[in-house]
């Protein structure tokens, strides 16, 4: 697969930059795509996407695995309640359009066949396709459109209340016709968000069923997978689904194109590793910065088996911050969460623990043009200027930054930093204790954690907090219970990967950051954040006319969630890092998004990879002889070792025997 050209990335920024007219998007005539800015980039009469091999062949398996540390309950991916079994949504549930991986918001029709604006934005009108069909053959209606959209509104996860708050109404206007009327006329990314989010369910097998509740009955569908067979805990196995109603769209050509998807579960990293250096999966996205230095020395490597590659794309690098809980009161004062933040010794580790392949977090849009950088332009000045003396004064005057240390564990001067913020706070040092000044309670907090690997990156960081005088403690758990805990907000700081950004965003801030959302059990809102200014943000981002707003409110709002120390931003990758075995073919083109998510719950391990990818029979043949042909080595030398431990051992009994003799010889003689 060739990396994105220069030119494709110039072309993807200059739209990204532009400022585009707030009509871009056609309105008042039915349409076959959505642009959120600019004009879709494939026509009506399109074949395919430019970055699939429209004549990939099918059939072969393809082998992954999901997360390390997890197991499953439940196959519905919407809900709250327990662990969904990974692929789901990608593999089972079409929505009503898809979007294209080379475009930052462009959708096209799936489950419909087009699509239709209001002159004013007050309603959206999508006309589904006649020949769309749920796995038991009965046909996809308004009725299960308009049922689904009731559902998640009402019993699915939170972030949907919040993505489409704005919706006023639903209905069936016939069999095939659907109306969603909104509340507001200045959403301008709600008919997006309807089109690529909004899971269709079957009616008919949801309605008299807990929709809330775990479930391992295999699901009545409409992607182009099936569950096949599982083992909790284990594996699961999707077939492809040879009556897929929408194999041969334009939207899917040359995609999903293995016969069985296969995901394995490990709860422990190293095994897990050890399975895929022997073929016991295909394809890994690599996490660990020393593994990825040090560990893909193995004869398959060194022999062309397996390949590594990686990718780089426009769209925000993945954050990883710890999340500090403000519902717990002694982090609710911006000082003290500062000097937290300051106790975070990123140079050591990425000189002693990660090779020198991190880079340290500082913004919620890194590596896109929507990062904050350098000193809030004259646009971003006027979104921030009503909020002066609500935000840091840092907002105005200073660049975001971390205290930069020596990489050698000696980070004194963060912590001095670190010592006066929390002595401004009301906090002081008593016989090696901090303490509030107020109440006399000493500063000690719990981290949360489901991962082995944590502690050799937050040991550390606890060491920090204890010459600040902070008891820090690390507590792991098991999966189930760090879900629900997580769910239920119940934890003083918690370690896992933030919802990524993308290069258009929208709605789901209010679920990362509203005020709202702070008070929802199973929202992303897990530091409990209740700012008005955020909030005010966002809405300038949701009602912005083209992309050149929607960029200055963008860094306006990353500005202040950063300077306001809400999470400590901790480290990430500048580039994702994969692995595969060569049985698998690729397309020539890399899309322009990488090699990302599909879906609003995908996970980022390269999903797409399932969905553009294919099983390679001559490659799998050659993979095949050469792995016998080290066989056949192996067991020659085999052969040859032990054919001379033989020969050895033969010389040992003939030397044993001959002393023997000697010795009777010598007994008769004495005689």
């Amino acid at each position: 697969m060739k990396s994105i050209s220069s030119t494709g990335l110039a072309a993807l920024l200059l739209l990204c930059a532009a400022a585009l007219p707030s009509q871009a998007v056609v309105r008042g005539t039915p349409v076959h795509a959505l642009a959120l800015y600019g004009e879709p980039k494939y026509g009506p009469d399109f074949t395919h996407f430019e970055y699939v091999n429209p004549n990939a062949p099918k059939g072969g398996a393809f082998v992954k695995t999901n997360e390390a540390y997890l197991t499953f309950d439940t196959f519905n991916p919407y809900t709250v309640k327990g662990a969904p079994v990974h692929g789901l949504e990608l593999l089972l549930y079409d929505t009503l359009m898809t979007p294209s991986q080379d475009e930052p918001a462009s959708v096209y029709g799936l489950i419909a066949q087009s699509v239709e604006i209001a002159p004013d934005n007050a309603w959206v009108e999508f006309v589904l396709r006649p020949e769309a069909r749920f796995t038991d053959g009965s046909a996809i209606t308004a009725e299960d459109v308009a049922f689904s959209f009731e559902t998640v509104m009402t019993k699915a996860w939170p972030r949907y209340r919040s993505m489409y708050a704005n919706v006023q109404d639903v209905q069936a206007a016939s069999k095939s016709v659907v109306r969603f009327t909104f509340k507001t006329t200045n959403d301008r990314n709600l008919p997006l968000l309807l089109a690529r989010y909004l899971p269709i369910l079957s009616k008919s097998y949801w309605e008299n069923r807990d929709f809330t509740d775990t479930t391992l009955e295999i699901p009545v569908t409409n992607g182009p997978y099936v569950i096949e067979s599982f083992e909790v805990g284990k594996n699961i196995v999707y077939r492809r689904w040879n009556e897929y109603w929408g194999a041969d769209l334009p939207v899917n050509k040359g995609q999903y194109n293995f016969d069985t998807v296969r995901f394995e579960y490990f709860r422990d990293d190293d095994v897990q590793f050890e399975s895929f250096k022997t073929n016991g999966y295909d394809f890994v996205r690599e996490v660990r910065a020393r593994r990825w230095a040090t560990g893909y020395d193995f004869p398959a490597v060194t022999n062309g088996l397996v390949k590594k590659f990686e990718v780089k794309s426009i769209e925000p690098v993945s954050v990883q911050p710890l999340y500090l809980n403000l519902r717990n009161e002694q982090f609710q004062d911006k000082r003290v969460r500062q000097a937290i933040s300051y106790a975070f010794d990123f140079e050591s580790l990425n000189a002693n623990l990660f090779y020198g392949q991190y880079v340290r977090s500082r913004s919620y849009w890194q590596g896109s043009p929507l990062e904050a950088v350098g000193l809030p332009s004259a646009a971003e000045l006027q979104l921030l200027e009503p909020f002066r003396g609500q935000v840091p004064t840092e907002v105005f005057t200073t660049e975001f930054s971390h205290p930069v240390n020596k990489g050698d564990g000696d980070i004194r001067e963060s912590l001095l930093l670190a010592r006066d913020l929390l002595q401004d706070a009301g906090w002081e040092l008593r016989d090696g204790v901090l303490v509030n000044i107020e109440s006399g309670k000493p500063f000690t907090f719990e981290i949360l954690t489901r991962s082995p690997s944590s502690e050799a990156v937050f040991l550390p960081f606890t060491q920090n907090l204890k010459r600040l005088g902070i008891t820090a403690t690390l507590r792991m758990v098991d999966t189930s219970q760090y879900i629900n805990r997580i769910n239920d907000f119940d934890y003083d700081a918690a370690n896992l990967v933030f919802p990524r950004n993308d290069l258009t965003p929208g709605n789901e801030q209010y679920e990362n950051w509203g005020a709202q959302a702070a008070d929802i059990k199973g929202s992303n809102n897990l530091s409990g954040v209740k700012d008005p200014v955020v909030d005010a943000l966002i809405s300038k981002i949701i009602e912005a006319e083209n992309y050149e707003d929607v960029t200055a409110a963008t860094r306006a709002l990353d500005r202040v969630l950063t300077w306001n120390f809400y999470q400590i931003l901790t480290y990430t990758s500048p580039t994702e890092r994969y692995a595969y075995w060569t049985k698998l073919g690729m397309p020539e083109v890399m899309p322009a998004l990488g090699i990302g998510r599909m879906g609003e719950f995908s996970d980022g391990l390269g999903e797409s990879v399932i969905a553009l990818w294919w099983f390679d029979e001559a490659n799998a043949a050659d993979m095949g002889n050469e792995q016998q042909a080290q066989l056949d080595t192996s067991n020659d030398d085999e052969a040859r070792n032990s054919g001379m431990n033989t020969f050895v051992w033969a010389i040992v009994a003939a030397g044993v025997l001959v002393i023997a003799i000697i010795g009777v010889r010598r007994r008769r003689v004495r005689k």
